[in-house]
């Protein structure tokens, strides 16, 4: 088998599957793997499944990868690169496609008329409230700051006269 071809068979095959098989070739069961590396006891199954996204610390697979394959003796480089293969992969986004939306510069509709009605009739409502009182009090003949009418009520029970 050429180089070329080791190559490519290595794309296939994943640190999980490489894992899998040296940990099955020394007789060791998950736990043991778990209890030796004092990993959480299903931590190697999540990583023989390359399903790091699982464990509760993703950020550390690396680390737990690597280790885990000292302890079971296979090729750090080779265990590495094809963890390193599977994340890039995992990485690259799928492209998003951005739907166009045609430009909208003013929102006109029914909430906008609302708006400005009421605000119509709160102007005319305190307008209408200044400018009320003043008229009828110019209406009645009395000027509007004129305490008139009591001070000849109290004139007239003082003296008896206006």
């Amino acid at each position: 088998m050429s180089d070329e071809g080791v190559n490519q068979l290595d794309a296939f095959i994943t640190a999980g599957t490489l894992l899998q098989a040296a940990r099955e070739a020394r007789g060791l069961s998950q736990r043991e793997v778990a209890d030796s590396l004092h990993l959480m006891p299903g931590y190697p199954a999540i990583i023989e499944r390359d399903d790091y996204k699982a464990l509760r610390h993703p950020a550390f697979a690396r680390g737990y990868v690597k280790a885990y394959g000292k302890l079971v003796g296979v090729d750090e480089q080779r265990l590495l690169a094809a963890y390193d293969r599977l994340r890039a992969q995992e990485a690259a986004p799928a492209p998003k496609v951005a739907r166009a939306r045609p430009v909208q510069l003013q929102r006109t509709g029914l909430g906008m008329v609302i708006g400005l009605v009421l605000l119509v009739v709160l102007v005319a409502a305190v307008w209408w409230w200044q400018e009320v009182p003043q008229a009828g009090a110019s209406a009645a003949g009395v000027p509007a700051g004129d305490s008139a009418p009591e001070q000849i009520a109290h004139d007239d029970f003082t003296t008896g006269e206006r």
